[in-house]
């Protein structure tokens, strides 16, 4: 099941798809391991790992797909998984959050966002933090966020 669109307002570097080199590795991967092994079964009748190397095949492909996104959007931080069969949608809805730390770093900003025992950390870039600041105060205003530089 597809889930329902969210405002993507300002997309972080913390999510991350397959890129092309990691798709064709796994693809020959698969592709290798599950012919290698019907192969060995049909033109040898050897069925020893077979199950094993299905596993793998099978797994490779099912890796291709997945993808992480994590974005900001009017209800709050939004993180997606996708793969061939799921999608799943975590939100931190602003109201949660009770603190935000911001840690700069050389081009990138790791942002902690706190809630009541535990929180996420999302990265962004430099020059995004201006915008995020400000989504910040626009969104939840009587939250302090401090700022680090390391």
């Amino acid at each position: 099941m597809k889930l329902p669109e969210l405002d993507r307002l300002l997309v972080s570097k913390s999510g991350h798809a397959a890129g092309n080199f990691k798709t064709i590795v796994f693809a020959l991967i698969g592709v290798y391991t599950l012919g290698f092994t019907a192969w060995r079964y049909f033109a040898q009748g050897i069925a020893t790992n077979a199950l094993y190397n299905i596993i793998i095949g099978v797994m490779c492909f099912f890796v291709l797909k997945y993808e992480k996104l994590v974005y900001v959007s009017p209800v709050g931080i939004v993180k997606e998984t996708h793969t061939w069969f799921s999608h799943h949608r975590e939100v931190l809805k602003w109201s949660e959050i009770k603190f935000v730390t911001i840690m700069h770093k050389r081009k990138e900003s790791m942002v902690f966002l706190e809630r009541d025992t535990l929180g996420w950390k999302v990265l962004f870039g430099l020059e995004q933090i201006t915008e995020l600041k400000t989504l910040f105060a626009k969104y939840m205003p009587s939250v302090e966020v401090d700022e680090m530089v390391r």
